[in-house]
């Protein structure tokens, strides 16, 4: 990578960079083209992602006629404060795509009867420190999600690394919760193998072309704007909003 980079740089009379990055680090756009958007742990072996686009951006309406299901965003809810399904209501201002997606090592023997969802945050903080040292040269976009009762030992863990200079620099932090139902059209939601099956069918079965690129071109002005995951890992915070107490 770095030996293309400087030959460009070289060629075109350009200053080389003094650090190099083989995918863009946006959300979005590494998800798109199926890499990995940084160091997060794996919500499953097989999910639904949900992707923050705005209504009828370029993007999301070519991933319809590619067969992806489009729903309204979280944010979407009609006078009572229920969520809206269809995403041409007029009150829609963002859509979700959802794709489903299987990680690579999912077919493999035996790897259904793991749950990764029971990673601890001191594990995953320990995968991170050694992307962070092994793999990287500057600093690792990661996630750690926690549950309540980690807080502590996680608070304790990172200061020892920063003390034992152990290369940690950053993480996100994402609270993990295990009533998926308390918190509706999450970005990542995870999925059996038989769902993934269906909703795979059921993609090709809507897919109205093969060339992405084609149907892209068709709705692409030149000026796409994106909205993806934040550093919490969603369009936006999904707690609901509270007033300050005295």
């Amino acid at each position: 990578m770095h030996r293309v980079v400087w030959e460009y740089c070289d060629r075109h009379h350009l200053k080389r960079p003094n650090r190099c990055t083989t995918v863009q680090p946006s959300g979005t756009k590494s998800l798109l083209t199926g890499a990995s958007p940084g160091w997060h742990p794996p919500k499953a072996q097989r999910f639904l992602r949900r992707i923050t686009f705005r209504k009828n951006d370029p993007v999301a309406l070519a991933c319809i006629d590619y067969g992806y299901n489009v729903i309204p965003s979280q944010s979407d809810k009609d006078e009572q404060g229920n969520l809206l399904n269809d995403p041409f209501d007029s009150r829609v201002t963002e859509w979700l795509v959802e794709i489903p997606v299987a990680v690579s090592w999912a077919d493999l023997e035996g790897c259904d009867q793991i749950d990764v969802s029971q990673f601890s945050v001191l594990a995953q903080l320990d995968f991170i420190l050694q992307v962070q040292g092994y793999y990287v040269t500057h600093n690792t976009s990661a996630t750690l999600e926690l549950r309540s009762e980690e807080i502590e030992p996680l608070g304790q863990r990172i200061y020892e690394a920063i003390q034992n200079d152990e290369g940690y620099i950053s993480a996100a932090l994402l609270a993990r919760f295990d009533d998926l139902q308390s918190f509706p059209r999450l970005p990542f939601e995870p999925i059996d193998k038989s769902t993934y099956d269906s909703l795979s069918e059921e993609v090709l079965v809507r897919r109205k072309t093969d060339d992405f690129c084609a149907v892209l071109s068709r709705y692409d002005s030149g000026e796409l704007s994106e909205a993806g995951p934040s550093g919490c890992d969603s369009d936006k915070c999904m707690f609901p909003s509270q007033e300050p107490t005295t």
